[in-house]
């Protein structure tokens, strides 16, 4: 018989079984399906790999450390080569000098050579010299010709950024030598007519002491000594002036007392 009423119409509830059997388990951990099905398949916690980067850090360090040394050790390698000379292609200034000096001996008339501390003219460029004492006897002849034959010994002993020049001490005259033959013996011919002053003593034609040495006429220095005092000088003074710049014009004129 039907009923009447405002609960006629409801629906049933359900049993309490049927509800826990539809609905999922709160207390249940969710399987690695379920994390698939709601987040996707590449979801999954990772282990870090701290300890990997950590190592990788130190090996990238330190071998830039190592690098940097290669690095300051080569640069260092090449200054020093670049110092000190290696083989033919750097400066070798004493093996230069090693062989003027091996020349020079063996000329005739020289009876000693003194080697002089090379100089340092740029980077990678030295000038060295020496001084070549010959037999004070020498007929000028014989002085020309061992001044030549300096002059070629420079020039192939001179390389590589070396710089070979001489000093030729002839007795009363020093006569500065570079591979420029002419100019060496111009020297010569100067010191010869300036030594037949009357009251000079000693002459020296070169470039000034201590300088680097040059073959430019105003960079000749002429030194003459003489043991005139007085109103003696003033004329040798002009002599020796007026001589030395016919031949190198602008080259610097002392004269000194005869020591």
């Amino acid at each position: 018989m039907p009923t009447d009423g405002p609960d006629a119409h409801r629906a049933p509830a359900p049993a309490p079984d049927a509800d826990r059997s539809l609905a999922p388990d709160a207390d249940r951990p969710l399987a690695p399906d379920d994390l698939d099905r709601a987040f996707g398949p590449d979801t999954g916690s990772t282990a870090t790999r701290s300890g990997h980067r950590v190592r990788t850090a130190v090996l990238i360090g330190g071998g830039t450390v190592v690098v940097a040394g290669v690095i300051v050790l080569v640069l260092g390698t090449i200054v020093g080569s670049v110092q000190t000379g290696i083989g033919g292609v750097f400066p070798r200034p004493g093996t230069a000098l090693d062989r003027f000096v091996s020349d020079a001996r063996d000329l005739p008339g020289v009876t000693d050579v003194q080697r002089h501390r090379a100089e340092k003219t740029a980077f990678a460029s030295y000038e060295v010299s020496a001084t070549v004492t010959a037999d004070p006897s020498l007929e000028p002849a014989a002085r020309a010709e061992l001044v030549r034959a300096l002059s070629r010994a420079t020039d192939e002993a001179s390389g590589n950024g070396v710089h070979v020049v001489a000093i030729a001490d002839l007795g009363v005259q020093q006569v500065g030598v570079t591979e420029h033959a002419d100019t060496a013996a111009r020297r010569l011919q100067l010191a010869d007519t300036l030594d037949r002053i009357g009251g000079v003593t000693a002459v020296r034609c070169s470039w000034g002491r201590g300088a680097q040495s040059s073959d430019d006429a105003e960079d000749q220095a002429v030194v003459v000594e003489t043991p005139g005092r007085g109103r003696a000088v003033p004329p040798i003074v002009a002599r020796v002036t007026e001589e030395t710049q016919r031949v190198f014009p602008g080259a610097s004129v002392q004269v000194l007392p005869a020591g």
